[in-house]
């Protein structure tokens, strides 16, 4: 039995019955939706929580102790999986789709900027109103677990760290330490909420307001060959050896501190660095003996590989967190992170695709960057079709990641 238990609880054998059933929820379609891609999340979502939910109730000296002593030590699968499948995914998606940015820019320009700056900035406003409307006088839920529910909702880390930082300048002694644990618990209960969010109305939005996604891709393609201005660069073949130097250069980049004065400071992380990194050297095309632009199936199949198992392991590694805090105390939390992430998200459609006439194939990357979320432009990848998103996240990210960490700084001045 104990090898029995071994082996169902293996962490490679988790995240291919993720990807599997993932890849299976994904091709059922209602009308003309399906989830694609992003049925790994869920897949894993169902897995994780049922694995964790086991492994709680293993005692010691029981049958499987160990194994289940493994799954809660490592979150059900390693963090390792987590960040390589997603630098994986980035640094070849970049480089696939980096050779079109300068038309994408010419053509959109600040619009991104503003997209990018938007979603934090609404959610913020929503955040306030729930904790004024709801939460101040609740006696359950204090500010603290509100921006934490708020960089949760975000999916974004740079902004917990500095509400934890800017915590720290309105108490101290033992009040630091229950405030720093609030942040923390607003932050963990909504994280995989603002992840499934982002996920299921990047799918949803072109059924709730009406829209051929079909139609806006034929429309793009025509934009792109109109302001086409990329160099003519002929593609090398896969090289692993380039990738890997984009993906470093990446990870030097994202971990710059660029400063801002009395507000802290921020950095794009190794993941966005690299995202970054590759769309500018695939775009800039070739430096000395280096190639940037390479083959595009190869680089297809690379990310749809990384894109695959990154899903996944969103899934297997939050699944717990997920179901835990819909049906536990973090429930008001989880709900409001809904609202403080989906009218944003909303919004930032309505003056992007009508008042700023940007295609949805652009603009689901870009709203996906608002978000800061990788699950987000995977599912604007899955359910677009097209590799375009991913300029708009990389244009609106970086711009976002600044939001955040100034709007947590600000939060206990305006709260």
């Amino acid at each position: 039995m104990a090898a029995v238990i071994s082996v169902l609880t293996n962490q490679f054998f988790l995240i291919f019955l993720a990807i599997a059933l993932g890849l299976l929820i994904g091709k059922i379609k209602i009308g003309n939706f399906s989830l694609g891609v992003s049925g790994g999340i869920f897949s894993g979502i169902l897995i994780g929580y049922l694995a964790y939910s086991w492994a709680s109730g293993v005692q010691e000296g029981e049958v499987g102790y160990s194994s289940a002593t493994s799954v809660l030590n490592t979150g059900v699968v390693s963090n390792l999986f987590f960040t390589f499948f997603l630098m994986l995914f980035l640094v070849s998606i970049g480089m696939k789709v980096g050779s079109s940015i300068g038309a994408i820019f010419k053509r959109y320009g600040i619009r991104f900027v503003v997209i990018g700056v938007m979603i934090p900035v609404l959610s913020m406003v929503v955040t306030l109103a729930a904790y004024h409307l709801f939460f101040k006088n609740s006696g359950i839920i204090s500010e603290f677990e509100t921006i934490g529910m708020y960089a949760g909702a975000m999916t974004s880390t740079p902004a917990y760290g500095t509400a934890l930082d800017a915590a720290g300048l309105v108490v101290s002694g033992d009040a630091l330490e229950t405030a720093s644990s609030a942040i923390s618990l607003g932050y963990t209960v909504s994280f995989p909420i603002g992840v499934l969010v982002i996920v299921l109305m990047i799918s949803l939005l072109p059924k709730m307001f009406r829209f051929s996604v079909e139609e806006e891709k034929t429309a793009y393609e025509k934009e792109l060959r109109e302001t086409a201005a990329e160099k003519k660069i002929k593609d090398s073949p896969l090289d692993f050896m380039t990738l890997a130097l984009v993906a470093a250069v990446g990870i030097i980049v994202g971990n710059i501190m660029i400063l801002l004065g009395s507000f802290g400071e921020f950095s794009l992380g190794a993941a966005g660095g690299i995202l970054v990194a590759a769309l500018i050297l695939s775009y800039i095309g070739k430096i000395g003996p280096l190639n940037f632009r390479m083959d595009q199936k190869s680089l297809g199949i690379l990310y749809q590989m990384g894109l695959t198992f990154f899903m996944a392991v969103v899934g297997l590694r939050y699944g717990y967190d997920v179901v835990n805090s819909l049906m536990g105390s973090g429930l008001q939390l989880a709900i409001a992170s809904v609202f403080v992430e989906g009218i944003a998200v909303i919004i930032a459609y309505l003056v992007g695709h009508k008042l700023f006439k940007l295609n949805w194939v652009i603009l689901s990357g870009a709203i996906a960057g608002g978000c800061t979320s990788a699950p987000g432009l995977g599912a604007a990848i899955s359910a677009t079709g097209s590799e375009e998103p991913t300029a708009g996240y990389g244009a609106a990210q970086p711009f976002a990641i600044l939001a955040n960490v100034l709007l947590a700084t600000l939060f206990f001045n305006i709260v």
